[in-house]
């Protein structure tokens, strides 16, 4: 994989303890309440229920069941792949990242993922085909497909962001696209399809 090239979704959490010694730490371990740990930093005795299952709220525990699973593929939504800029990174705007909108387009009750893309300076200039964003429709049993054509939000601008909001109260949802360049505003057509109409708005 090269950088500038990542899958659909990539989460990092970073846990950030106190440089603080021992005695200290030793001083600020709360009491037993019966209740649990806290959520000050300082680490805590580990906490159970009376079926012997990690209590993970507000405290630390010392070993947890698996409780995700990438599912990336299975799901359908491995096909597609962010771009911003070159690997090099040469110019900041390179280095921003996009954005991801949870949106029930089509008002089945069923949450749709639209995946805001990248591009690159030779895509802007038309050397090169630019990237695309992606809107991938819930099929309601743990696949996506892809609609993007179909639906009219390919973006394939620089994209850095993208919002949800039923702008014109129209009863469904409309899409706001951040851009390097010209930003879009797609409105629903209530049909599957969108138009963008941010041209249209003073």
């Amino acid at each position: 994989m090269r950088v500038g090239d990542f899958p659909v979704c990539a989460l990092s959490v970073f846990l950030i303890f106190p440089g603080i010694g021992r005695a200290q730490r030793e001083a600020q371990k709360p009491q037993s309440t019966g209740m649990g740990g806290i959520a000050s930093g300082v680490a805590a005795a580990p906490v159970y229920d009376s079926q012997n299952r990690p209590i993970t709220a507000g405290g630390f525990v010392d070993k947890a069941p698996v409780v995700f699973e990438d599912v990336t593929r299975q799901a359908g939504l491995a096909g597609w792949r962010h771009k911003m800029g070159v690997p090099e990174k040469n110019f900041i705007v390179e280095t921003n990242g996009s954005g991801v909108c949870l949106i029930d387009y089509d008002n089945d009750g069923w949450l749709d993922i639209y995946l805001v893309n990248g591009s690159t300076f030779d895509a802007l200039d038309g050397k090169e085909e630019p990237p695309h964003a992606a809107l991938f429709h819930n099929n309601h049993d743990g696949t996506f497909t892809d609609v993007t054509q179909k639906s009219g939000v390919a973006n394939d601008r620089w994209g850095y962001g993208c919002s949800v909001a039923d702008y014109d109260n129209d009863g469904l949802p409309d899409l706001f696209v951040g851009n390097y360049g010209k930003n879009r505003l797609y409105h629903n057509n209530h049909d599957g399809t969108f138009t963008d109409v941010a041209i249209r708005l003073p």
